[in-house]
């Protein structure tokens, strides 16, 4: 195929910025403070959120209700970090009546009672829905459990049953272990004598995570993941996102750019012209054999210890490829300075 037809997304996260208070080891984005602030302009965020406005599907409990694979949320990086942003795209999205929106956050900034409610009632104020507080291992080495837990419970009384916590096992654990500050992801470790981080939780091996958590995990050869097909999660309607340079990411997938989102409608209506962007013509075309064997021109070898997963066999993939040439869909090119 050299046109595939995009399908259009029915729910996602916008993220405002790649920069955030953590560098942590898990991230699908690899976000981290070394980031530079390119905070998404109001002139995308409106054009962003007014092609979105129509498309994005409540969650099955109603627009006014958040779940996590719909509805629109708020992410990064950390929104947080510039609060005036966040409230400025809330009140954008409330205006086109975009359904079930919430934000995502690390829990950095609730350092008192009083600020965390504060902030939390202007946003519900200007017509966010909801939040999900993120909670496990990798952000406890930056954020003291102590904030997360005054997070959740002034959340719990601002947005009522709309508070998300991922991952609620990590947190039920935490409480148990009597957890106060920060902790190493070593220490975690030590500490339950846990040898798989992905026990019973969910947990992607894409991202950062391909790089930083290979201890943990058995490798396998290139070829044992050919049967493993990228396409149906690569091109789907659900839980892709869109960020502030403009990119349309499909799904989870970091680095990979499916056009300009700024100009949905257009690239919905017209599809994507894959003849000059070969990594999308073969992931489409021939999924990772094909992708492998175009890297092995650009002079590629394969890793000789193996790969966590497929998703790490295309990053290693792109992130080669993006060092040898400049690829139209391989973007933003950052993501892959700091992997």
């Amino acid at each position: 195929m050299e046109r595939i037809r995009l399908p259009e997304p029915i729910s996602g996260g916008l993220l405002l910025s790649y920069r955030c208070t953590a560098r942590c080891r898990h991230c699908m984005y690899a976000c981290s403070p070394k980031w530079k602030e390119d905070w998404i302009s109001e002139e995308s965020l409106r054009k962003i959120l007014t092609q979105l406005a129509g498309k994005i599907k409540p969650s099955p409990w109603g627009a006014e209700n958040v779940s996590l694979n719909y509805g629109l949320h708020f992410t990064g990086g950390e929104p947080f970090l510039n609060f005036d942003l966040l409230r400025r795209a809330v009140e954008i999205a409330s205006e086109l009546k975009i359904p079930s929106t919430f934000v995502e956050t690390n829990c950095y900034w609730c350092s008192e009672d009083n600020l965390t409610r504060e902030k939390l009632k202007i946003l519900k104020g200007k017509g966010l829905k909801g939040i999900l507080i993120s909670v496990n291992p990798f952000y406890l080495e930056y954020v003291p459990f102590e904030r997360t837990e005054r997070a959740i419970r002034i959340s719990r009384e601002v947005f009522g049953r709309n508070v998300m916590v991922y991952q609620v096992e990590y947190y039920v654990l935490f409480k148990k272990m009597g957890i106060k500050g920060r902790i190493s992801v070593e220490d975690y470790m030590k500490a339950t004598r846990e040898k798989n981080l992905a026990k019973n939780v969910e947990l992607f091996l894409m991202g950062r995570a391909a790089y930083e958590l290979g201890e943990f995990y058995p490798r396998y050869p290139a070829d044992y993941f050919f049967h493993e097909p990228c396409q149906p999660p690569f091109l789907r309607n659900w839980h892709n996102h869109f960020d502030n340079y403009g990119n349309f990411l499909p799904g989870y997938c970091g680095g990979i750019s499916l056009g300009d989102c700024r100009n949905l409608d257009r690239l919905l209506k017209e599809g994507l012209d894959l003849k000059n962007r070969p990594v999308l013509r073969f992931l489409v075309n021939q999924d990772f054999k094909g992708l492998l064997q175009f890297a092995r021109d650009f002079g590629y070898k394969e890793l000789s210890e193996g790969y966590l997963s497929k998703c790490h066999l295309c990053l290693d993939l792109r992130k080669y490829l993006v060092s040898k040439e400049e690829f139209e869909e391989l973007k933003p090119k950052d993501f892959y300075l700091h992997i």
